[in-house]
């Protein structure tokens, strides 16, 4: 279990530079994917909703490390975890993969909203109003967070969670 945790640490670390340096220069409008609400999807539906907290707060550190502001980060992060864990299926559970990738997308949908939610709550460089930065942003960042977790299940999800 504790070598897990260390290649899921690795894993996060590499999903957090490749939001800050590559993902969040893919901008419509704006807006871009959120690699990391799709690391914690992922995470908080395996995992648990704590699992899920516990790597948002250090996603959201580094990513605010790198991007320059880390306490709105962090916070967007945990609470982005902790919305993902209401998704959780136990380990003992008898869900199809199926089952299990319906449960991602929904947990990877909710996570980005609800981290862009507070993020566009503490940040406005644009002066947008707050209804068009949270509701037609928002949902625009959810829509391209859900196509980069489609791309994820294709490439690499879906042997994870084939057995």
């Amino acid at each position: 279990m504790a070598r897990n945790i260390f290649i899921l640490l690795a894993v996060l670390v590499a999903v957090t530079f490749m939001q800050v340096l590559g993902f969040s220069r893919l901008t419509v409008l704006y807006t871009a994917p959120d690699a990391l609400a799709v690391f914690l999807a992922f995470s908080a539906v395996t995992l648990g909703r704590n699992a899920g907290m516990g790597f948002g707060f250090l996603g959201g550190i580094l990513t605010g490390l790198l991007s320059g502001a880390a306490g709105l980060h962090m916070l967007a992060g945990t609470l982005g975890g902790f919305a993902a864990g209401s998704f959780h299926i136990p380990r003992d559970s008898h869900a199809t993969p199926s089952q299990k990738m319906r449960r991602i997308y929904a947990a990877t949908a909710v996570a980005a909203f609800v981290s862009h939610t507070v993020l566009s709550i503490g940040e406005n460089p644009l002066g947008l109003s707050p209804a068009y930065r949270i509701v037609v942003l928002g949902l625009l960042e959810t829509l391209l967070t859900l196509l980069l977790a489609f791309a994820a299940n294709l490439l690499i999800l879906k042997k994870t969670f084939s057995d």
